[in-house]
């Protein structure tokens, strides 16, 4: 499914109401007009699609949105969000101000990448969390906020070297961990992660495929920069 330009100037992302618009400055009131009258329920933004502003105010008129993604943008205002209480995806651009995370009663399903200006991470309702660019001075992952319930994570491009500091998950049921090149001891993965069923590593070539993952009591498929080391292909 491709971003298109259609006969109405606005570019869209799949068909209503799962697809999503794309977010015209320069027509916003048309667009948000176009957005209800379509019957909408997802909303986009980049520089390339029309989205030329530092601000998400507009979001105060399309409050049954329920899935957002501003990429390739710097926000200077986003307070609006929160009026979005049917909101379920998200993923914005981390220049931004920080987010609130467990004001969001429904929203399960978040692409971010790792700003310390977020609040309420673990308190929210995420169940499936894509931390992107996790890099703090210390390469660790202690004191890190994840989702309490998350079932699904994704970690890309973190640099510590080691699993332990995450928090326990008992949740967990995928991990995936991509371009991670520092990454080489999952050892505590039973422990931090102690009802996981599948794991998939890519372009973290440095991880043992050993201490964490063959002796891992649930875990049911593993594959490891595209080995399988424990089970065979589900993905």
């Amino acid at each position: 499914m491709s971003i298109e330009l259609k006969e109405s100037g606005f570019y869209e992302w799949g068909e209503p109401p799962k697809g999503s618009l794309g977010v015209d400055t320069e027509r916003i009131e048309e667009c948000i007009e176009y957005y209800h009258k379509r019957g909408f329920r997802g909303l986009f933004g980049h520089q390339r699609f029309g989205f030329q502003q530092d601000h998400l105010d507009f979001l105060a008129e399309t409050r049954n949105a329920q899935f957002l993604w501003f990429w390739d943008i710097s926000l200077k205002q986003i307070n609006a969000i929160y009026e979005l209480t049917d909101l379920k995806r998200m993923g914005i651009h981390p220049k931004r101000p920080g987010i609130d995370f467990s004001r969001f009663s429904n929203l399960r399903s978040v692409v971010n990448h790792w700003t310390k200006k977020d609040s309420g991470i673990e308190a929210s309702k995420i169940t499936k969390y894509n931390l992107w660019r996790y890099k703090p001075t210390s390469k660790s992952f202690e004191g890190l906020e994840i989702p309490k319930g998350v079932k699904e994570l994704e970690l890309l491009w973190a640099n510590p070297a080691t699993l332990a500091g995450l928090p326990v998950m008992k949740k967990l049921k995928v991990l995936q961990i991509h371009r991670c090149r520092n990454l080489h001891d999952l050892s505590v993965l039973p422990e931090i992660a102690p009802n996981l069923q599948r794991l998939l590593t890519t372009t973290s070539s440095r991880i043992d495929v050993t201490a964490g993952i063959l002796d891992h009591p649930k875990l049911e498929e593993a594959l490891i920069d595209g080995t399988f080391v424990v089970g065979e292909s589900k993905w």
